[in-house]
């Protein structure tokens, strides 16, 4: 048997909270488009994804990567004020928020070691520039999208202003997948945590 797995950064209620509140405007300024909005327990970045991977490899993959993750430290970030899309705004696949980094590049570091040890399993790994981003909707047919003049907190700005914008995480977490109708359900196999 296998599990459709991914290494990924979870985020906290907060963050999700403001992500969730951000969609909802998109969502309104295209509302007769075809999007498929991530929902609110959803949100996170993704590391590598893995793929279906069988259940008796999974100890392998916990024992590899758990000395890993325990070298870094706490991992901090910034959500920015700018929304963007895969491959490009003209031909929107993935419509999504960058993200800033606030650990002098440990988390591309963290992600690049992850995925040597990865390859050396005979995982499939992609080696394209690594991007911080999350994942705010991805567009079913071709569109183009409105990005509406944004605020929180009473305020109308075009630049993206969130009441709280940094934050950490102690853990890169394993993933677990299941795609159903209505969407993805996540599930938590593992959590590997960083040094405090």
């Amino acid at each position: 048997m296998t599990k459709r797995l991914s290494l990924a950064i979870n985020l906290p209620s907060e963050i999700k909270a403001q992500l969730t509140d951000l969609v909802l405007k998109l969502y309104k300024a295209n509302k007769n488009k075809s999007i498929k909005w991530v929902a609110n327990e959803n949100f996170h970045l993704t590391l590598h994804f893995l793929g279906d991977v069988p259940e008796e490899k999974i100890s392998d993959i916990n024992q590899t990567l758990e000395p890993i993750v325990n070298n870094f430290p706490t991992l901090n970030f910034s959500l920015s004020s700018s929304i963007n899309a895969f491959p490009d705004l003209n031909n929107p696949k993935v419509i999504f928020l960058e993200m800033k980094e606030l650990n002098d590049g440990k988390t591309i570091q963290l992600q690049r070691e992850i995925g040597k040890s990865l390859s050396k399993m005979d995982f499939e790994i992609d080696y394209r520039p690594f991007k911080l981003h999350l994942t705010l909707g991805r567009v079913k047919f071709k569109t183009n999208i409105q990005i509406p003049r944004l605020g929180f907190a009473g305020r109308s700005r075009t630049n993206l202003q969130f009441p709280i914008s940094n934050f950490h995480v102690n853990s890169i977490d394993l993933m677990e997948s299941n795609l159903i109708p209505t969407g993805p359900i996540y599930t938590c196999l593992k959590q590997y945590k960083l040094i405090k």
